[in-house]
């Protein structure tokens, strides 16, 4: 029974940012988001506030100076680290998309799909599969 409560309010949320456009530090569905910024808004909308950032500005290179910079950050949330075969939906997951440094974080919205802000493709829904599954490092459970 509560699983369909929770894929329908899953299905209303990827609705409600399925317009939303990139926009590097953007934390508003009016004027843009970048990924982190997604995430932040979308877990808010189930009642969860994650940090805007860790007191510092984020450059667009912030990671050839810190390169741990975000998975730091991930991991001082404190939330439980999940192995991808037991990944479910709201799960969030993190990526390095080049360098194997991460940079990029997504939210499980099936068993199977990631939604995620693309700075070229604006907001998409990706299977966690293949090349995605390559550059993925790891998730953590927000909601339990």
């Amino acid at each position: 029974m509560g699983h369909s409560i929770e894929d329908r309010k899953i299905s209303d949320l990827v609705q409600k940012y399925k317009n939303a456009k990139f926009l590097h530090n953007g934390r508003s569905l009016e004027e843009g988001i970048d990924c982190l910024g997604f995430i932040i808004l979308f877990y808010r909308d189930l009642g969860v506030e994650l940090p805007n950032d860790d007191g510092k500005p984020i450059e667009d290179d912030w990671f050839k100076r810190d390169p741990n910079r975000y998975i730091r950050a991930i991991k001082s949330l404190g939330f439980r680290e999940v192995k991808f075969r037991d990944l479910r939906p709201l799960d969030m997951v993190y990526f390095a998309i080049s360098r194997n440094i991460i940079t990029h974080t997504g939210i499980m919205i099936n068993n199977r799909e990631f939604a995620h802000m693309s700075p070229k493709k604006n907001f998409i829904i990706s299977k966690l599969e293949r090349g995605w599954l390559s550059r993925a490092r790891g998730a953590i459970r927000v909601i339990e």
